[in-house]
């Protein structure tokens, strides 16, 4: 559901007009790397990079063990962009710091591998598994999608950076649809979506995200329910073009 523009969640700020050289340089990195991006029409690729340019500049990059480059901070912050792209709050304020490593890591006091993870800290990516994520299309495991969902999912359940009540009131309609979800991977033992989503509600969610964004069909043949709910959430559907469902109140 979204309310009327303008009814109680204010739009980030975006620039009404960038440069065609600015626009190129992200056009470059993007076209090549990001399937989503390459299937906007030409008025959402405008908002897209000029919604990507305006991130940017709120954020502070740490390269952790390997050579700091921009096309990882491109398209890191791009993949925010594309998950929140139907929503006017986009910006994500809470999570200023995006830590870049260049394989999985150990966190102390943890013996597991980690291939991304968010803490109030910021936001962690292995740069191997992030374009391991994009070069096996379908298979629903993309660790920026994961990462991103659980910061988006926290930005909007605090209060300090501003909530979008849009997405909190859509959102409140998810573990509506969890319990039968997993109720049916345990009485047919298998699932549409990988093992991990039942871990809990939010991995749940996370797990989700990746396979709406990975393999939008498949999920709607699957899960029509789910499909339609984060839909809703997330106020777009990778399968239609344009693929924002209802308008803000910001300009492109």
């Amino acid at each position: 559901m979204r309310h009327a523009p303008g009814n109680r969640t204010t739009a980030d700020p975006v620039a009404a007009h960038i440069s065609p050289v600015i626009f190129n340089d992200y056009d470059s990195i993007l076209m090549p790397s990001l399937p989503y991006y390459r299937e906007l029409t030409a008025v959402e690729k405008d908002l897209f990079v000029r919604r990507l340019n305006s991130l940017m500049d709120t954020r502070q990059f740490h390269f952790i063990g390997m050579e700091a480059s921009r096309g990882p901070t491109v398209l890191v912050s791009a993949v925010t962009i594309q998950i929140s792209f139907g929503l006017k709050k986009f910006m994500l304020p809470y999570f200023r710091d995006i830590f870049i490593m260049p394989d999985a890591y150990h966190l102390k006091g943890a013996g597991e591998l980690y291939i991304g993870h968010v803490s109030p800290k910021g936001i962690y990516i292995s740069w191997r598994h992030f374009q391991e994520g994009f070069a096996i299309p379908n298979d629903g495991v993309t660790v920026a999608y994961h990462e991103l969902a659980h910061a988006i999912h926290h930005e909007n359940f605090i209060e300090e950076t501003g909530i979008d009540w849009d997405f909190r009131e859509d959102f409140a309609r998810l573990p509506h649809i969890f319990g039968p979800v997993l109720s049916a991977s345990i009485k047919e033992h298998k699932s549409y979506l990988r093992g991990y989503a039942f871990t809990n509600f939010f991995e749940f969610w996370a797990v989700s995200v990746e396979a709406f964004f990975e393999d939008p069909q498949g999920m709607k043949d699957n899960l029509p329910k789910l499909h339609k709910i984060l839909s809703e959430v997330l106020n777009q559907d990778p399968l239609r073009s344009p693929k924002v469902l209802s308008t803000s109140d910001e300009k492109p």
